[in-house]
């Protein structure tokens, strides 16, 4: 390929190389022949590979850069076709960029990744970029040639560890899952010991006391008047021991949630607590409906955390509970106007025996996929905000 056929090669349509030269070789300062023969060092010393072709891919000129890469002298190229050093497995994709540069009249420029076959040597990861180049009333193609093997080594290592980050995310799933399934078992297996207890306490301490209230009647028939009253009292402490041991029970497992369901079994539960304390309470909103057993189980037995952590640390004089169902999930909020308390009470540092409250609430979460959520602030009272999801309808 001589000067003139490589200077229409690669001048731009309507741009001629020596054109930004002109002015100057018009003012005495540089030849227009000078202006190839910088455009030609470009052409030689550019740090990648280039190459001019036909239309048919044969090669008609080559830098010094390309030739290293082909491992071939880069004289030695010119007549040769540029598929002759295209691994044979991916030839027939060169062919149809080939193909689409001759037949499309577009410029071109895309990169087509494939394996460059040297002269000598073994195959390697290479690149090509093609551009159309109007020369007269014909075209050209310019080629780009790289050598891209560091950058697929870098690209394998980054698949790789992108397998296996998604292989580790996987695995953390499938625990997950595991570990929500295996809390759910517990849960369950809680409640169930829970209901056991109770229904002891209901049923076996309950006869127990029945009978020493018909003994202490058999023996106080016997007794004189006066001796009657000390066993009244014994009655009296008796009535009081049933009635603890009622209560206790129904926080054990109480059988209104059961029965009547959520709603009903939280006002039985905040009446019981306005009793003891003297913390003013109140429920509202509605389930609409009963819920999965475990979902009103869960959402109960938080209520009642939430109501032992208000007496015991919120200097409250009202607590109120609403909870209202909306679409695939149940919301609950726990409101006092106590003392409020640090925002995140389950770090280190904070209330020890408050913290060890919200871990319970948040391991009966984590097995039912909740969350829950502390507003509080000091001296304006606080709010636990809770959202358990429904596993199925209901």
């Amino acid at each position: 390929m001589g000067q003139n056929a490589f200077r229409r090669s690669f001048e731009p349509k309507g741009r001629p190389l020596g054109s930004l030269w002109a002015d100057a070789a018009h003012r005495g300062r540089r030849r227009p022949s000078l202006a190839f023969d910088h455009y030609r060092a470009l052409f030689e010393f550019a740090p990648d590979g280039y190459l001019a072709t036909d239309g048919q891919g044969k090669i008609q000129e080559a830098n010094r850069i390309a030739g290293a890469l082909l491992r071939i002298d880069q004289r030695a190229l010119s007549g040769r076709s540029l598929s002759r050093f295209i691994w044979p497995g991916d030839r027939r994709r060169f062919r149809a960029r080939l193909t689409a540069l001759r037949r499309s009249g577009q410029h071109g420029f895309e990169e087509l990744p494939l394996k460059l076959q040297p002269a000598r040597g073994e195959p390697f990861d290479g690149a090509l970029t093609g551009a159309r180049v109007p020369v007269e009333h014909s075209f050209a193609l310019a080629w780009s040639v790289r050598d891209i093997r560091k950058r697929t080594r870098v690209e394998r290592k980054l698949k790789e560890s992108e397998q296996r980050s998604l292989s580790l995310y996987r695995q953390m799933l499938a625990s997950r899952d595991e570990l929500r399934i295996l809390a759910d078992r517990s849960l369950h297996a809680r409640e169930e010991e829970s209901r056991r207890i109770a229904r002891e306490l209901h049923d076996e301490v309950g006869q127990m006391t029945t009978s020493i209230h018909l003994a202490l009647a058999e023996i106080g028939a016997d007794l004189p008047e006066a001796e009657r009253e000390r066993l009244e009292t014994v009655h009296g402490h008796l009535d009081a021991l049933e009635e603890r041991l009622r209560r206790l029970s129904h926080e054990l497992r109480p059988t209104i949630l059961d029965d009547l369901g959520l709603r009903p079994a939280l006002e039985f539960l905040t009446e019981g607590f306005a009793a003891r304390t003297g913390i003013s309470s109140s429920v509202e909103g509605s389930t609409k409906g009963r819920l999965e057993p475990l979902v009103e189980t869960t959402a109960y037995r938080i209520v009642q955390e939430a109501l032992t952590n208000i007496a015991r640390h919120a200097d409250a004089t009202h607590a109120s509970i609403r909870i209202s169902r909306e679409t695939g999930a149940l919301r609950c909020s726990i409101r006092d106007d106590g003392v409020g308390m640090p925002i995140d009470p389950v770090t280190p540092g904070a209330s020890r025996r408050r913290g060890l409250g919200l871990l319970g609430i948040r391991e009966r979460l984590d097995a039912l996929g909740g969350k829950f959520k502390v507003l509080s602030r000091a001296g304006g009272g606080t709010e636990l905000l809770v959202t358990i999801p429904f596993r199925s309808t209901g």
